[in-house]
């Protein structure tokens, strides 16, 4: 697998969701992938992938369709057994302690894992995460949580506008906003995007894993998703390692537009990134697909 990182400096931090706070910068992986496969029957998923995710960073997953992208996002989610290799997320050695994981990683983007019902309206449906993210015996959606949540997720969108200012990639934020009345399948791709983020985070997870980047159909929409992964929870408060993000894709074109040098957005502080090359997809015999957790 070829790797290659970006840096990108410290500053301030424009996400609504989280506090300014000094992070310490000698933490351990926040995940540890070697030598990692998965096989299904015959066919190769991905074999013998091996990077580290920094504490706090963007590591992007890129490959062609084919290449295992979410598979590999999924095992590191807790959620698929890969298997060889090992993995370590958080300290937790998967899959024996796959469960434990499963409760510090917040996981969104597949349609298979974490669908949103687009014939619920956003209120209910934020009303209905909420309450199977919750306690079994507390309630967790009042009316003031739904709210928080849908606010959040709008403040989000509002503080992405007005870091992309003039550019045309702030167009599709312009009018991207949740409305509690509204069904979720009426809602932009962009504002869907955000949704499942904020959604996603519901249980203060330590590492976020978005799939499919690219299901966004525009570009200006997928600039605007990767300013929100770079900006999204970017420093917590005191004594909360910072948020780490897994992304994957198949063309990282609009992620290399948001930290040019020369867009307005690279001016902001925004977390490290790096790019794992996941290559291109073999031809391989069919199988049937991995059990998903």
């Amino acid at each position: 697998m070829n790797t290659s990182g970006i840096e990108i400096e410290d500053a301030m931090d424009i996400s609504p969701l989280a506090a300014q706070s000094d992070q310490p910068t000698d933490r351990a992986p926040a995940v540890a992938v070697r030598g990692l496969t998965l096989r299904a029957g015959k066919r190769t998923i991905f074999e013998d992938v091996t990077f580290d995710v920094g504490t706090g960073s963007l590591a992007v997953l890129a490959g062609a369709s084919g290449t295992g992208k979410s598979a590999l996002a999924l095992a590191l989610a807790g959620r698929l057994t890969p298997t060889a290799g090992q993995v370590s997320v958080l300290g937790l050695a998967l899959p024996r302690q796959a469960g434990a994981a499963r409760r510090k990683v917040g996981f969104t983007g597949n349609a298979t894992v974490t669908p949103l019902d687009e014939t619920l309206t956003v209120r209910h449906h934020v009303a209905e995460a909420l309450e199977l993210a919750g306690p079994w015996w507390r309630r967790s959606a009042t009316h003031e949580q739904v709210g928080r949540t849908i606010t959040a997720a709008n403040d989000l969108l509002g503080a992405l506008g007005d870091a992309f200012g003039d550019d045309p990639a702030a167009a599709p934020l312009a009018q991207a906003r949740l409305h509690r009345g509204e069904l979720v399948r009426d809602a932009s791709p962009v504002a869907r995007f955000a949704l499942g983020l904020v959604l996603a985070l519901v249980s203060a997870p330590d590492i976020l894993v978005v799939d499919d980047v690219d299901r966004l159909r525009t570009s200006d929409e997928r600039r605007a998703a990767w300013a929100a992964l770079l900006t999204l929870e970017r420093t917590r408060r005191d004594g909360v390692p910072p948020l780490t993000v897994v992304a994957t894709c198949q063309d990282r074109q609009e992620l290399d537009d948001v930290l040019h040098a020369g867009h307005r957005l690279s001016a902001l502080p925004l977390r490290p990134v790096a790019v794992h090359d996941l290559g291109s997809a073999a031809s391989l015999p069919s199988s049937p697909a991995p059990e998903i957790r």
